[in-house]
This record gives C-alpha cells, sequence and structure tokens, in this order.
C-alpha cells in the first residue's frame, strides 16, 4: 500500500513539475496567482515524501 501511494505522489508532483514548465493556460492559471515558486515547493513537498517512502518499502 505504501508503495502505491508513494508512487501516486510521485506522478502528481511530476504533473505539477509540467504545468509548470508548460506555463499558465486559462485552466491552470490559479496555480500561478502567486508566481512560479509556490507550484514548485508544492511539488518538492509531494515528491520528496513519496520518493522517501519508495526507497523504504523497496
Amino acid at each position: 500500500m505504501k508503495k502505491t501511494l508513494s508512487i501516486i505522489m510521485i506522478i502528481i508532483g511530476f504533473c505539477l513539475v509540467v504545468i509548470i514548465k508548460i506555463g499558465p493556460s486559462k485552466e491552470t492559471s490559479w496555480l500561478f496567482a502567486y508566481g512560479d515558486w509556490v507550484p514548485m515547493i508544492v511539488a518538492a513537498a509531494i515528491i520528496i515524501p513519496g520518493w522517501i517512502m519508495y526507497k523504504k518499502s523497496r
């Protein structure tokens, strides 16, 4: 279960990174209300614990 949850967290984090790289559009403009740093911090806050959980469950 932990491995599945960690993989889901990593995928969600990478999706946020892709959205950041593509840039704001009409659908994702709410992510960029405070600039690029907020989505980058949120993506890191999702990816890092997911990566740690994945490494521990291996």
